[in-house]
C-alpha cells in the first residue's frame, strides 16, 4: 500500500511537471508569434492541470489579442471561478463586456473588482463607462447625463484611458459635435493605433463632415494597416461606387491582382465587381481573358462555371464543376470548388447532395469556414439550434471578424429566442464590415422592432455616410422617421431619393412624401402632390394607388372610385387597374360588380394570386355563401398548387371549420419550405399546443416558438405564453400572456389563456375577472372550444368565494 501511494504521488508530480513543460512551450510559441501552436500547448496544460493560473491567463490574453472576445471571456470567467480574487481577470471581464457592448455584464464585474480595490480609478472608469452604456441602451437621458459627468471628471485623472475617451467620443457623436469628436478620435488613435474600430469610427465622422478625401485616405490607410480585415477592400469599393467613381474602384481591384499575396482571391474580387457593374456575361468575359492569358487554375475555371450558372445554364455549370473535381487532389482549392458545387446543387433543389458535399469537405478539413457556415445554416433551418451554434462557433473561433458567420449566429440566436445575443451578433457584424449597408440594415431593423428608434437611426446614418445615396438604407431611414412622426426629416430623406435617376428611389420618395402629409392630416396636399407627379409623368402605378389610398384613408371612397374609373377609362385593358377598381367597388359595397371583375381576371390569368384572395374574401364575407368558400379555395389551389398565400388561406379555413389536423399538415408543409417565417412558426406552434395534447407535439411547439419569446406582438405572446403555461412555467406564462391580453383585449381565447395562467400563479381574483371577460367576448359562439371550460372555472371560483379583481 505504501509503495502504491508513493507511485501515485510520483505520478501526480510528473503530471504537474509535464503541465509546466507545456506551459513553458506555449509561452515560447507566444513569444515567437505562433498563437495557434501556443493555444494547443495551453490546452495540453489544462488536461493535466485545470487550475494552472498563468496558463489560463496566457490563453485568455492570446484569444483577446486576436479579437476572439467570446473565448477570451470564457477563459477569464473560468479563471475567476477558480481564483475569485484575481483582480486582473475581473478587470479584463469588465473591459471585454464594454468592448462587446454588454454594459450590464461589464458593470457587474467592475463592481466585483472595486470590492477588492475600492480606490482604483481605472475600475471606477469602467463602472462609469458601463453606466453610460446601460443608460444609452435604455434611452435614459438623466442617467446618461450623470454618467458622462463622472466620465469627464475621471478623465482629468486618467487622460489616456481609452474607455473613457471612447465614451466621450460617443457623447460628442450623439450631440453631433463632429469636429470635437474628430479631435478626440485622432488622439485616441495615437494612443491605440491598432484599434480598427477607432479608425472605422473616424471614417464615419469624416463622412459626416463631408471630407471625402479624408474618407478615401482613411480607408486606404486601414487597408494597409489591417490587411487581415478583408471587408475593408469591399468598403473602399462601395465608397468609390457611391461617389460615382467606378473607374477608381476597378483600378484599385486590378492593382490588387498584381500586388497581393493571394492573387486568386484578388481576381475573384475584381470579377465580382465587374459582374455587379456590368453583369455576369462581362464577368465571364473577364475570366475568359484570364484563362486565355494562361491563368487556367481550377479555381478560375470553376468561377467561370459559377457565372454560367448565374446566366441560367445550371446543368452545364454543375457538369463543368463536377468534371473539375474528378480525380482532383484534396486541397484547399478543390475544397472551395466543392463548396461552390454544393451551393449550386442546393439552389437547384438537391439539398441532400449539397449536404453530402459539405460533409466530405468537413471530413478532411474540420475547420473549413464555408462548410461550417453552410452546415450551420441548414441546422438552423432544421431547428437544431444548439448544434448550429456549436458549429458556427467553430467558424467564428477561426475567423472572429467574419460578418457572415456573425449574421448566421444572430439567426440561430433569433430562432432560440435569445434576443440579447442576437442583438450582440448583429452589432458586431456591422462593426466587422465597417458599417456595410446589408449588415447595418439588418441591425437597424432589429433595433426598430424593439422600439429603439434612435439607436436604429444612428446605425442607418453611420452606414449612409460611407454609402451615400443607398436606396435601401434611405428607404428604411424614411420609414423610421414616419414611425417617429418626424415629418421634417422624412421629407429630407424624400428629397435625397428624388435626386436619383432610379425609378425605385423615386417611387419610395413619393410614398414617403404622401405618408408624411397624410400623417399630418394633410391628405388633400398629399393627393395634390401625387397628382402632380402623375401629371408630369414622373410616377408609376404606385403613385396612382397612393392617391386612391389617401382618399380611402379619409373616408372618401366615392372620390377614390371616381379616380379609379378615370384611370381605367384611359387604359381599359390594364389588368392591374381593373383589379384596383374592383377592390374599391368591394369596399364601397358594390359586391356584384367587384366579384364579376375578380372572376373575369382569374379566368384570363389563373396565376393572379392576389385576385384569388380578394375573391375568396369577398365571397367569405357573406355568411349565406359559406359553402362556396371551400370549393373556391380549391379552385385557386388547382390554378397555383404551390402558392403559400392560398395554402395559408386553406389552413385558416380548415382550422376555423374544426379540422385542426388538416390545418396542421398544411402549416407543416409551409414551415418545411420556409422555417424562418415567424408568422408560419407562430401558427404551427399555436395549433400544435392548442389542438393537440400529447407531450411530443407540445415539445415540438416549444422548439418552434422559442423565437417568439420577448416579442411585442400580441399573437406571438399568446402562443409562447400558452406553451409556457402547458409546460408549467407559470412566471413566464403570466408575463407573456399579460402582454398578449393587453395587446388583444377583444380576443376571447387570449383572455382565457391569461386567466388560466393567473390561476396557475394563485391569482384567482384577477383570473375570475379575465374568465368572465372571455365568456362575455365569446358570447353565443358555442363553437369556441374553451367556452365550457371557462364557464366551469368561473363556477368553481365563485363557489370558493373568490371575488373578482377590477
Amino acid at each position: 500500500m505504501l509503495a502504491l501511494a508513493l507511485t501515485a504521488l510520483a505520478g501526480c508530480d510528473s503530471a504537474e511537471e509535464r503541465a509546466e513543460k507545456y506551459y513553458q512551450s506555449g509561452m515560447h510559441y507566444l513569444e515567437a508569434g505562433d498563437i495557434d501552436r501556443a493555444l494547443v500547448e495551453f490546452r495540453n496544460v489544462f488536461k493535466l492541470n485545470g487550475e494552472h493560473k498563468e496558463a489560463r491567463r496566457a490563453y485568455a490574453e492570446a484569444e483577446r489579442g486576436r479579437g476572439n472576445l467570446r473565448e477570451a471571456f470564457a477563459q477569464y470567467l473560468r479563471l475567476v471561478e477558480q481564483y475569485p480574487d484575481d483582480l486582473p481577470a475581473l478587470t479584463a471581464l469588465a473591459e471585454i463586456g464594454i468592448e462587446s457592448g454588454d454594459y450590464a455584464t461589464a458593470g457587474g464585474y467592475a463592481d466585483k473588482a472595486l470590492e477588492r480595490a475600492p480606490g482604483m480609478l481605472r475600475l471606477a472608469a469602467l463602472r462609469a463607462v458601463a453606466d453610460y452604456g446601460v443608460a444609452r441602451t435604455k434611452s435614459d437621458t438623466a442617467a446618461q447625463v450623470a454618467a458622462i459627468a463622472r466620465i469627464k471628471e475621471l478623465r482629468k485623472a486618467l487622460p489616456d484611458n481609452i474607455y473613457l475617451r471612447r465614451m466621450a467620443i460617443e457623447d460628442l457623436l450623439q450631440a453631433q459635435d463632429y469636429k470635437a469628436a474628430l479631435t478626440e478620435l485622432n488622439e485616441a488613435i495615437a494612443l491605440s493605433p491598432d484599434n480598427a474600430d477607432l479608425h472605422a469610427q473616424r471614417l464615419s465622422v469624416l463622412a459626416a463632415l463631408g471630407d471625402n478625401a479624408g474618407v478615401e485616405s482613411g480607408l486606404l490607410e486601414m487597408i494597409a494597416r489591417f490587411p487581415q480585415i478583408a471587408d475593408l477592400n469591399d468598403a473602399l469599393v462601395r465608397w468609390y461606387t457611391s461617389q460615382d467613381q467606378p473607374e477608381k474602384a476597378e483600378a484599385f481591384l486590378r492593382e490588387r491582382t498584381r500586388t497581393v499575396e493571394n492573387e486568386t482571391q484578388a481576381i475573384f474580387d475584381l470579377v465580382r465587381f465587374v459582374s455587379n457593374e456590368r453583369g455576369p456575361a462581362a464577368a465571364m468575359a473577364e475570366l475568359d481573358r484570364l484563362i486565355a492569358d494562361g491563368n487556367d487554375a481550377p479555381e478560375i475555371i470553376a468561377a467561370r462555371a459559377g457565372y454560367l450558372f448565374d446566366l441560367g445554364q445550371q446543368g452545364e455549370a454543375i457538369r463543368q464543376m463536377s468534371d473539375i473535381l474528378k480525380d482532383a487532389p484534396d486541397t484547399d482549392g478543390s475544397r472551395k470548388i466543392k463548396i461552390s458545387l454544393a451551393r449550386m446543387v442546393a439552389a437547384t433543389g438537391n439539398e441532400k447532395r449539397a449536404r453530402e458535399l459539405v460533409e466530405e469537405v468537413l471530413k478532411s478539413d474540420q475547420g473549413n469556414d464555408d462548410a461550417l457556415k453552410l452546415k450551420g445554416n441548414w441546422l438552423i433551418e432544421d431547428d437544431s439550434v444548439s448544434e448550429a451554434i456549436s458549429v458556427l462557433r467553430r467558424a467564428l473561433d477561426h475567423d472572429p471578424r467574419d460578418a457572415e458567420t456573425m449574421t448566421l449566429m444572430a439567426k440561430a440566436y433569433e430562432r432560440d429566442g435569445k434576443r440579447d445575443l442576437e442583438r450582440e451578433m448583429l452589432s458586431l457584424a456591422v462593426e466587422a464590415t465597417n458599417r456595410a449597408p446589408a449588415e447595418s440594415l439588418r441591425y437597424a431593423t432589429f433595433l426598430a422592432s424593439e422600439n429603439k428608434l434612435v439607436p436604429a437611426e444612428r446605425v442607418l446614418i453611420d452606414s449612409l455616410r460611407l454609402a451615400p445615396g443607398n436606396t435601401l438604407l434611405l428607404t428604411r431611414l424614411g420609414q423610421l422617421y414616419l414611425q417617429m412622426q418626424d415629418w421634417a426629416r422624412a421629407g429630407g430623406v424624400a428629397r435625397q431619393l428624388e435626386s436619383s435617376d432610379d425609378q425605385t428611389a423615386l417611387g419610395v420618395a413619393a410614398q414617403l412624401r404622401a405618408a408624411s402629409l397624410t400623417g399630418q392630416q394633410k391628405s388633400d396636399e398629399a393627393v395634390s402632390y401625387l397628382q402632380g407627379l402623375v401629371s408630369a409623368g414622373k410616377a408609376d402605378l404606385a403613385a396612382k394607388v397612393a392617391i386612391l389610398e389617401a382618399h380611402v384613408a379619409n373616408g372618401r371612397v366615392d372620390k377614390a372610385l371616381a379616380y379609379a374609373s378615370q384611370l381605367l377609362a384611359d387604359d381599359p385593358g390594364n389588368p392591374d387597374l381593373r383589379y384596383v377598381n374592383a377592390s374599391l367597388q368591394a369596399l364601397a359595397g358594390q359586391s356584384t360588380e367587384a366579384e364579376a371583375t375578380f372572376r373575369s381576371l382569374v379566368k384570363e390569368d389563373a396565376a393572379r394570386v392576389p385576385v384569388w384572395l380578394s375573391l375568396i374574401n369577398l365571397v367569405g364575407a357573406d355568411p349565406a355563401r359559406a359553402g362556396e368558400v371551400g370549393p373556391l379555395i380549391d379552385a385557386a389551389l388547382a390554378a397555383d398548387p404551390g402558392s403559400a398565400a392560398i395554402l395559408w388561406v386553406k389552413a385558416s379555413y380548415l382550422e376555423h371549420n374544426g379540422d385542426s389536423e388538416a390545418a396542421i399538415a398544411i402549416y407543416e408543409r409551409l414551415y418545411a419550405e420556409n422555417s424562418g417565417n415567424p408568422v408560419i412558426a407562430n401558427n404551427l406552434a399555436s395549433l400544435l399546443a392548442t389542438a393537440r395534447h400529447d407531450s411530443v407535439s407540445l415539445r415540438r411547439a416549444e422548439v418552434i416558438a422559442r423565437r417568439l419569446q420577448g416579442s411585442n406582438v400580441g399573437a406571438y405572446q399568446d402562443t409562447y405564453g400558452w406553451i409556457a403555461y402547458r409546460l408549467g412555467n407559470m412566471d413566464e406564462a403570466v408575463r407573456e400572456l399579460a402582454g398578449a391580453a393587453e395587446a388583444m383585449p377583444d380576443a376571447a381565447a387570449v383572455q382565457y389563456h391569461y386567466a388560466l395562467a393567473l390561476i396557475g400563479s394563485n391569482d384567482e381574483a384577477r383570473a375570475l375577472s379575465r374568465l368572465r371577460r372571455a365568456v362575455e367576448l365569446a358570447g353565443s359562439d358555442d363553437s369556441a372550444s374553451f367556452l365550457a371550460d371557462a364557464r366551469s372555472a368561473i363556477a368553481t371560483l365563485e363557489k370558493e368565494g373568490v371575488v373578482a379583481a377590477d
